[in-house]
């Protein structure tokens, strides 16, 4: 009774929400749209500012400090790859006097401004403060020109100034940029299709709210982004607008198609409740579907397979250089689904092993002939690692019973710890040997090595040793517990010898047929 209240307060209070998502999400459609178009806007406005006066400061950095005083640079040479933007430099010592060869002009002599030098050092120079700029650094000064009453505003001046040093001179540099290149070099650049049937309008005004640039429209308004330029033409503001497209049946429209969008949420919100109804009920039974395993090792099954779907796309799109190449993305293809094979194998059993099922086939078999073919199918492996593995089986050895496919597994298992954990010690060593009514397989490796507080929980499942849990090495922590499981099934016993920095020795003893309960 309890269960059956709990789900129908959880289907009502998904159903409220639901709703109140509806009615918002309703409401909310008719301003959406306009606030991210004016985001939209903004961030647009933001970004065509910043790269218009990246241009103009990039270049007149680069062109301040290009200018050496000892002696004085060639100017008309600088100027030369500048373009239209810079008109002048001015080159000052110390005394915030002109330099000799320090005036020149890109201007041609009919466009010269009369009196221009008189009117930089009376007028020009004092509001600049040069002695108290910092050095290196650009800094800026937009004026226009002072008008008689009556009179149209005069004309704008843009200068770039910066101080320098050279040993133990300091001299000014001083650039007039020429703000009709903003307007008829610069900004078409950056507000091309900015006319008529764009979707946006922009434009620029002046410090007198005049239009400089651009289509005219309405500059107030909460439609319009607004933003000022900081680094060249200050009291200069780009305006941007969206243009008037549509009418009032592409607003039903728009409204008619977020309805039916909103109803169709609802549609799904509904039918997933009555799922939720359904699942909940189920839900003892499908936990019981769940393993702890699957989540543990789904990363390693991805891993192989997601080598091979790359080097297998290479290789079918033909991104090779040479036969070579082909050659050993095959050799990675192959290797890797040797590898996802054993995975695979690992998580068969292993979901047997959790289950209790019986999963063995025991026959009395020659140990050493097993092991030999784990060692051969190890084989690649090891040589890809770049490592040796050196094999000791005692000849004659007497038969044991065993499930050889699973016994093979764990030994691979084994020699694959081996790789995996201790790649540094280049060599791994395994040993057959019978001792006393027991047959014992020893793989030892030169590797970090165990600490022997973790000797007994090393063949816990999901277990790793804390020496190798901050490595980036791929591991799921079931393959040491999967050989103990195999080991005991067959009546023997799987150890460890280890201390840390002296590698590991893993043995695996199992009882000589006819001295076990078989």
């Amino acid at each position: 009774m309890r269960r059956v209240l709990l789900l129908n307060a959880l289907i009502f209070a998904v159903l409220a929400a639901a709703v109140a998502l509806a009615y918002y999400g309703y409401s909310y459609t008719s301003e959406a749209p306009r606030e991210r178009e004016r985001a939209l806007m903004a961030d647009l406005a933001e970004e065509k500012l910043q790269n218009i006066e990246t241009v103009i400061d990039d270049a007149d950095t680069k062109l301040l400090r290009a200018v050496e005083i000892d002696p004085i640079s060639n100017l008309a040479d600088l100027l030369l790859p500048t373009g239209a933007a810079v008109a002048r430099v001015i080159v000052l010592d110390d005394q915030l006097k002109i330099v000799p060869g320090g005036n020149v002009s890109t201007r041609p002599k009919e466009r010269e401004v009369p009196g221009f030098t008189d009117y930089f050092m009376t007028r020009i120079l004092p509001e600049l403060q040069l002695q108290k700029q910092p050095l290196g650094e650009r800094r800026h000064l937009f004026l226009r020109e002072a008008s008689k009453p009556g009179q149209p505003p005069g004309r704008w001046y843009l200068f770039s100034f910066m101080r320098r040093q050279t040993a133990d001179k300091t001299f000014y540099v001083v650039i007039e940029d020429d703000p009709a290149h903003l307007i008829y070099g610069l900004f078409p650049q950056f507000f091309q299709g900015a006319g008529a049937g764009s979707k946006r309008l922009y434009q620029v005004v002046d410090e007198l709210g005049q239009l400089v640039y651009g289509v005219p429209f309405d500059g107030e308004g909460e439609r319009v982004v607004r933003r000022s330029f900081q680094l060249t033409v200050d009291g200069w503001k780009l305006l941007i607008t969206q243009a008037e497209v549509g009418d009032d049946k592409v607003a039903q429209r728009k409204k008619l198609v977020d309805s039916i969008l909103i109803g169709g949420a609802m549609t799904v919100i509904l039918a997933g409740l009555a799922f939720l109804g359904f699942a909940i009920r189920r839900e003892r039974r499908l936990n019981e579907l769940k393993s702890e395993f699957i989540s543990n090792v789904s990363h390693e099954l991805k891993t192989p397979l997601s080598i091979i779907s790359m080097f297998g796309e290479m290789l079918a799109e033909g991104r090779t250089k040479s036969p070579e190449q082909s050659t050993e993305y095959a050799e990675i293809i192959w290797r890797e689904s040797v590898r996802l094979g054993r995975l695979i194998d690992n998580v068969l059993d292993f979901a047997k092993m959790e289950r209790g099922m019986g999963v063995y086939e025991f026959a009395e078999s020659d140990l050493g002939d097993v092991v030999a073919r784990a060692i051969e199918l190890s084989g690649r492996r090891v040589q890809t690692a770049n490592m040796q593995l050196s094999e000791d089986i005692e000849p004659d050895l007497p038969p044991v019973q065993l499930d050889a496919n699973a016994f093979t597994l764990a030994v691979l298992n084994l020699i694959d710890n081996a790789i995996k954990y201790a790649p540094d010690g280049k060599k791994i060593e395994v040993s057959l040997k019978r001792e006393g009514d027991r047959v014992v397989l020893a793989v030892r490796d030169w590797g970090p090595g165990i600490d022997p507080e973790e000797h007994e929980r090393i063949f816990e499942r999901f277990y790793r040793a804390k020496s190798v849990r901050l490595k980036p090495i791929r591991g799921s922590g079931i393959g040491l517990a999967l050989v103990q499981h195999i080991t005991r099934a067959h009546h023997g016993e799987a150890t460890v010898i280890s201390e840390p920095g002296k590698g590991s020795t893993f043995r695996i003893s199992l009882p000589i047929s006819g001295k076990n309960d078989r």
